[in-house]
């Protein structure tokens, strides 16, 4: 089924109930997930795609029982999206390390040859688990692509790391393999990456890109707008000299003003439209996720306030402005 990727809008989805991307698995349930993308659906009838982590390290500490479980609560989650007629982006690993709390995924002592004992073993675990989702999932028309990680090459926004540590390198080569073991496992939907820095990183790695996927975020306020612009700008001359589809799988930076963050959604998703990309707005539900969520369920960092429906189900003041877009 051939699916136009630049038509889709939508939104990142994690469930009120969890902390952290293992929480969504560990203690998943089907009835949080039916009845926030459902809340989502009433707000937003025109959203088309949700983007959902998945997390590795729930399928590789668990029994083989366990491990079954996983892949059928999956199922269960991809069915809740296709019965309100969501199709669905879910994301392998993680790469990003900074909210409070921690998301968790993938970390440099995983990738670094003798950097800890975490290294001896989760070549073998997360291939058996590429491996076992795929096979699994492969053909399933639900899923529209596939993000095999969260901001790789997340590493410092201040300066470069040093160059002798070839932290580029062992990463590269962990999402090589990662990118052969889900095409050769039987992977039909197109397999990307989601790239945090943009057209730079789109140009520097297109091998992991059967369609190409990067984060923008105008943040408001001061935030240089025509810098921001010229980013968008540059993706899409990726696009025409590539001929790949351009989707934006995280935009729209947030504000614990209800008002300002309205502002900044109107602007990403005007210029986002314009230039006829698809997207997710991060993120739908309020969660105790890191930036899913005011002070008084948790600490609220740089990002501020992201999620656009409240604990109670009504959307948060002003955005349903988002329906102008969609």
């Amino acid at each position: 089924m051939a699916i136009d990727i630049q038509g889709i809008r939508g939104f990142n989805y994690a469930p009120g109930y969890a902390f952290t991307g293992a929480d969504i698995w560990r203690y998943f349930d089907r009835e949080t997930f039916a009845r926030e993308l459902g809340w989502g659906k009433r707000h937003f009838p025109k959203m088309n795609g949700i983007r959902v982590w998945l997390a590795w390290e729930v399928f590789a500490l668990g029994s083989d029982a366990e491990k079954v479980a996983f892949l059928d609560n999956v199922d269960a989650a991809l069915g809740v999206a296709a019965d309100l007629g969501l199709v669905v982006m879910p994301v392998l690993f993680n790469r990003w390390h900074h909210g409070i709390p921690d998301w968790g995924g993938v970390y440099l002592d995983h990738l670094l040859p003798n950097a800890s004992w975490a290294r001896d073993t989760f070549p073998g675990r997360s291939r058996e688990y590429v491996t076992s989702l795929i096979r699994r999932f492969g053909s399933d028309e639900r899923i529209f692509a596939w993000d095999l990680c969260n901001e790789p090459y997340s590493y410092s926004f201040d300066e470069d790391p040093d160059p002798a540590w070839e932290l580029e390198r062992h990463e590269s080569a962990w999402l090589h393999e990662v990118y052969d073991t889900a095409k050769s496992a039987g992977a039909r939907a197109p397999l990307s990456v989601g790239f945090w820095k943009g057209a730079d990183h789109l140009r520097e790695y297109p091998e992991f890109s059967d369609i190409l996927n990067f984060h923008s975020y105008w943040m408001g306020g001061d935030a240089d707008a025509d810098e921001w612009l010229a980013g968008l700008d540059a993706c899409v001359e990726v696009r025409e000299k590539t001929g790949k589809p351009l989707f934006c799988s995280e935009s729209c930076w947030g504000n614990i003003d209800d008002a300002k963050r309205v502002e900044i959604l109107e602007f990403n998703l005007r210029e986002l439209n314009r230039r006829e990309i698809g997207w997710f707005i991060h993120a739908l539900a309020h969660s105790r996720i890191a930036d899913l969520h005011k002070p008084e369920a948790g600490p609220v960092q740089g990002p501020g306030v992201m999620h656009c429906v409240e604990p109670d189900g009504s959307v948060r003041p002003g955005h349903e402005v988002i329906n102008e877009y969609l």
